[in-house]
């Protein structure tokens, strides 16, 4: 009997290979006994151009718009020359097989994958569903016992293809319209990606829009039992108050008002998801989204973690045994920290929970060891450290707010003293402060009165967009939209580093270190739909409601047909809306506003895909500033400070020699240069 295993990807076909025997590779598949394992390359096939449906559409017409392929019509093509010799060997093989076994990554995208070959190939025989969360080969020879009928799973996948589908005709049509539109260069548009985009461009536009405000906080200094304590005033002042009261405290009595003392625990995290490792890396490494989620997938491959792309913070009841089990294995590895915790199950309550699992489980480690380097050991350390955490009983803390009045002054000193560490000693926490002791006035010593100023709110990183992307759902107003948002989210797990990048590569979004900040283009491409009343477009609550039709089309509760029905009456609303005159009008109008006014001539410094160039370019008018300088960003905000200011803050770059340093881009003589910034003379100097 021969038997025909399809992986999604080459490294997990090697470890099922590895898992069932000692596999020999013949062409581009592994046989071990009656086993043949193909893999997919990671994703083989997708929907057709528009141009493989007529001739005509191979130039974008607004005439030829909407492109709606009929349900019979919908074709599918190999995504490369590569993946076309790849499935011509896996038709062979599957000609060849009395049977064959889906074992692509177990949720909605690898289910499609799988489903998509079956339809390319096209040759009917018995299949079933191979569903694995750990390539660990204990769990590969458990699971492949307990294979699934694939049609346990029609669901699944017809929720797949009709979300593949709809993206697919929103984002060629939208796409397509606004680029014919505007009649200045190619727009891409999407479900997930327009909306993401949308984030970034209204926290911008609250950054430009924002006015400092200058405030001052008056600080006291006192002594308890030879101790030294600072307390800040609870009001703002403005200069002249500030200054005055903290003259005026000097050698005063400041009398104690109140004093509270409380315990608290504080439960370490829960085991994590994507997203949460994304959030980490982001704050903690300055890695990308998408770095973090390649490292995590070589990990995985590696069968060191269990399966990344996932949204569950969660484990299945029935993983017990294999978690003391993997603790058995790593405690010999890696000293730091209790184990007995883990092999007892602490915390069971809060970390293995049925319910909250979705189509895959918390990340966590497996318990192979693997020789590790640089970012991959990094990332593999912190995984195994959130493992061992999660089982630790909560941190003690004891948090103290004392406030001092005088007259109508109040003070406050606030303290938080670590009475038990716990798992702040894998993880990390807070330093433990002084609290006070019980006291009923203090001297004043000293004073001083501090200049604040308020701040915009800060520009996104990669893992603070992430966070904003799962927590959609705050952002929009129908209850029930925000509560799917709340569970999913706009974008999956899988896809939101990919998303970032695709916004880098539209040029929509730019890279400055690790902030991430719209460019015109992008600006213009939210602010013009907004305009002509597309603003569906730019908000999650289009994602919301294809989550919770694509949810009811998975449990069977809904047709794909009634889905895609109303998908094409959308469509049809947006071009019709994108082909009215005055859409025409308002996107003209919108492209190459000017950022500011030419510094060299009485032209207007413009956006290009490369540069900041001034309007009477033609005329001979030299001022050009390249959005990429010596390794370093110069985004639109920087030229305007520039104009304005005549230099920009300090910005980073980087030498011919991968140094990196830190200098101003100034106007210095009718050209813009960068400038290093005046080195500090030494007393003695």
């Amino acid at each position: 009997m021969s038997i025909l295993i399809v992986t999604e990807k080459p490294s997990v076909a090697r470890q099922i290979a590895a898992a069932l025997g000692k596999p020999k590779k013949e062409g581009n598949h592994l046989v071990v006994g009656e086993y043949v394992i193909a893999h997919a390359m990671g994703h083989l096939l997708q929907f057709a151009y528009p141009e493989h449906y007529g001739e005509r559409y191979k130039k974008w017409r607004l005439e030829d718009l909407p492109i709606m392929p009929k349900e019979d019509e919908w074709q599918l093509v190999p995504i490369s020359k590569t993946a076309v010799k790849q499935l011509e060997e896996i038709k062979t093989l599957w000609a060849k097989a009395d049977m064959v076994i889906s074992a692509t990554d177990a949720g909605r995208e690898g289910e499609l994958i799988f489903r998509l070959i079956q339809q390319y190939v096209g040759i009917e025989k018995p299949i079933k569903r191979l569903w694995l969360q750990s390539l660990t080969k204990e769990t590969i020879r458990e699971q492949i016992k307990q294979l699934l009928d694939l049609s346990e799973l029609d669901n699944l996948y017809a929720s797949a293809l009709a979300r593949a589908k709809a993206d697919w005709l929103v984002g060629i049509n939208a796409s397509r319209a606004f680029t014919v539109v505007s009649k200045k260069e190619v727009f891409s548009i999407g479900r997930v990606q327009t909306p993401t985009l949308a984030i970034l461009v209204d926290r911008e536009k609250e950054i430009q829009s924002f006015v400092p405000r200058i405030y001052y906080k008056v600080k006291v200094r006192f002594e308890v039992e030879g101790k030294s304590f600072w307390a800040e005033s609870v009001k703002e002042y403005d200069q002249e108050e500030a200054e005055k009261l903290a003259e005026e405290l000097i050698g005063k009595t400041l009398i104690v008002t109140e004093q509270t003392e409380e315990q608290a625990k504080i439960n370490p995290p829960l085991l994590p998801d994507l997203g949460d490792l994304q959030k980490f890396t982001s704050r903690s490494f300055k890695w990308s989204a998408q770095k973090t989620l390649k490292i995590l997938q070589k990990l995985y491959e590696n069968a060191l973690i269990t399966y990344p792309r996932t949204d569950s913070r969660y484990l299945p009841t029935d993983m017990k045994k294999q978690v003391i089990g993997t603790a058995n294995q790593l405690e010999p590895l890696f000293a730091k920290g209790n184990w007995e915790y883990v092999k007892k199950l602490n915390n069971r309550g809060r970390i293995f929970n049925n319910a909250r699992v979705t189509d895959h489980f918390a990340i966590i480690p497996t318990g192979k060891i693997k020789e590790l380097k640089g970012d991959d050991e990094k990332m593999f350390n912190y995984v195994v450290d959130r493992f061992l955490a999660a089982f630790y009983p909560p941190a003690l803390e004891t948090h103290q707010k004392t406030v001092f009045s005088y007259g109508n002054h109040l003070f406050e000193y606030a303290a938080v003293r670590v009475d038990d560490p716990s798992w702040y000693t894998i993880l990390g926490g807070k330093e433990s402060q002084e609290l006070l002791p019980k006291i009923a006035e203090v001297m004043v010593l000293e004073t001083s009165a501090e200049k604040r100023q308020t701040r915009p709110a800060p520009r996104f990183t990669d893992g603070m967009l992430i966070a904003a992307m799962e927590t959609a759902g705050k952002l929009v107003e129908s209850e029930e939209l925000a509560e799917i948002l709340k569970e999913k989210g706009i974008g999956t797990p899988a896809t939101r580093a990919e998303i970032i990048e695709r916004l880098i590569e539209m040029g929509y979004v730019q890279r400055n270190g690790p902030q991430l900040i719209p460019t015109s283009k992008g600006i213009m491409l939210i602010d013009a739909l907004r305009e002509v009343k597309l603003q569906s477009l730019t908000e999650p609550e289009l994602t919301g409601e294809w989550e919770r039709r694509l949810g009811l089309i998975e449990k069977g509760k809904e047709t794909p047909e009634s889905f895609m029905w109303s998908i094409e009456e959308y469509v049809k609303d947006v071009v019709q809306t994108l082909s009215k005159e005055e859409s025409s009008k308002t996107l003209k109008s919108k492209q190459n506003m000017p950022i500011a006014k030419c510094p060299f001539c009485d032209g207007y410094i413009l956006e290009g895909q490369k540069s900041y160039y001034c309007s009477n370019w033609k005329e001979g008018c030299k001022f050009r500033v390249w959005k990429n300088m010596n390794g370093g960003v110069i985004t639109a905000d920087d030229v305007r400070r520039l104009v304005a200011e005549g230099r920009t803050r300090l910005k980073r770059f980087r030498s011919k020699a991968g140094k990196a340093y830190r200098a101003f881009v100034v106007l210095k003589d009718g050209e813009v240069v960068i400038e290093f910034p005046t080195r500090k003379k030494k007393d003695g100097e």
